[in-house]
């Protein structure tokens, strides 16, 4: 069999030729379906600005998995970059510790990598179930698959790493286990905060409280998903690139106004947002869920309008009130740790679980000593430093 044509093993199957790809006929008009049609219609940088790679799709049982193939792309964001989640985006969090000296040592520690994970092409990584956003919701698929599934994506690809990112032990601690157990490594990447939506518990707290009135007494009026229209669509990249690229980091995913308005007419996302007086919109948020879980991959505002304002604290009303009215579990990802844990937010580690077995030495050992540097070093100070 050719490693380059489409292979079939069992209950695993992995498609490279993605244009004659058919999904499950559950999956056809399902909103997955239509995220992997979106996915696989644009070219990935038409869609997240700061992003190359190519696609195959996966197939483990009845459910596909959207995967990314890349080689180098070292500027590429962290959602299809080893090598940006370790090296340059750091470098912007780093700025977040108020220790001159910590921050030193690990810009330090950080660009100090840089010249050897290019040496070992860390970047040349299969990463599955990757929806280009900053955190990947998996579906439930059988667990006693990953072991075919593992077999198959290094037969195709023996020069990869076969990576799974977004992985959390309150969300996907059976599945972690069973990578861990096939093998993978596992490597800390960020710590995000939970609320437990079913119980709602958190709307009580006194910051929720306020939020939730400032909701409802605000200025502003709140559109929903059906109020918004394609027109507004370089104001809604505008707001997001505002708070997640300029304010943050330009290694988060860049999502364009393309993806954005395929997001909103395709109802991919479910948004909300913030017009004022003059009917144009200072703020967006965009939740997404699957199999009980909600993330908010799109939040945006403008930055320099006053902070009285509380343009973040409604968009995050927003937010916490849908998933305590859905009683779904909500990961708010990374960032603004304070504001996350005050209201509520419970801290988790997330992983990338890597597979490297099938690698050149020089591989694996560069991949073993980046998974005992974020494990041993790197989670001590995620904890710590509450980023």
């Amino acid at each position: 069999m050719e490693r380059g044509a489409n292979v079939i093993n069992h209950s695993v199957s992995l498609q490279d030729d993605t244009t004659g790809f058919v999904l499950h006929p559950s999956e056809q008009q399902s909103r997955d379906g239509q995220w992997i049609e979106m996915l696989l219609t644009f070219p990935a940088q038409d869609l997240v600005r700061n992003v190359q790679t190519r696609w195959n799709l996966v197939r483990a049982g009845e459910v596909t998995l959207p995967t990314t193939i890349n080689e180098t792309e070292y500027e590429n964001s962290y959602v299809c970059s080893t090598y940006s989640g370790c090296v340059l985006y750091p470098q912007s969090e780093v700025k977040k510790i108020d220790n001159a000296l910590v921050q030193t040592s690990i810009l330090a520690l950080v660009k100090g990598m840089g010249p050897p994970l290019r040496a070992a092409r860390i970047n040349r990584a299969v990463c599955v179930n990757n929806w280009l956003l900053s955190t990947n919701l998996y579906s439930e698929f059988d667990l006693k698959l990953v072991p075919e599934l593992t077999q198959l994506l290094t037969y195709r690809f023996p020069k990869h790493a076969i990576a799974f990112r977004s992985l959390n032990n309150v969300s996907n601690g059976q599945l972690l286990e069973r990578l861990s157990a096939e093998g993978y490594l596992l490597a800390p990447s960020r710590q995000v905060y939970f609320f437990d939506g079913k119980s709602g518990e958190f709307l009580s707290k006194q910051n929720n409280v306020w939020d939730q009135k400032l909701l409802k007494t605000t200025d502003y009026t709140v559109v929903s998903h059906d109020e918004l229209n394609a027109s507004e669509s370089d104001r809604i990249e505008e707001l997001y690139r505002l708070l997640y690229v300029d304010k943050y980091s330009p290694h988060n995913p860049q999502f364009t106004s393309l993806m954005l308005d395929e997001c909103r007419r395709r109802r991919l996302l479910t948004m909300w947002g913030l017009r004022n007086a003059n009917g144009q919109l200072d703020g967006i948020v965009g939740t997404f869920d699957r199999d009980g879980v909600m993330t908010a991959p799109v939040v945006g505002y403008d930055t320099a309008l006053p902070k009285k304002l509380g343009l973040y604290r409604i968009l995050m009303a927003i937010v916490l009130r849908e998933a305590s009215h859905r009683k779904l579990r909500l990961n708010l990802s990374s960032g603004a740790s304070h504001f996350k844990r005050i209201r509520g937010g419970v801290p988790c580690i997330e992983y990338t679980a890597v597979y490297c077995r099938h690698l050149s030495l020089p591989c694996r050992l560069a991949w073993q000593a980046l998974a005992g540097l974020t494990r041993y070093v790197g989670e001590p100070i995620l904890r710590k430093y509450q980023l």
